[in-house]
């Protein structure tokens, strides 16, 4: 993950409400059905598994010998 990844990162969780960021999800409306927030979650549920994904694969690089 170089730079430019690292900022998309950053800016996904402050957009997810991560501590310390602008925004949080407790200000957001809750959610109109729970179909919509089943959707919601599965939709969080992705990015955060592209997020762990992305942070393996940078440990596995950083660990490689040069």
């Amino acid at each position: 993950m170089n730079e430019i990844n690292s900022q998309r990162v950053d800016g996904e969780e402050r957009a997810a409400g991560v501590p310390g960021s602008s925004s949080s999800i407790h200000s957001r409306q809750p959610a109109a059905s729970p179909m919509e927030r089943l959707g919601e979650l599965e939709m969080e549920n992705a990015r955060l598994h592209r997020l762990v994904a992305e942070l393996l694969i940078k440990n596995q690089q950083l660990r490689k010998p040069h």
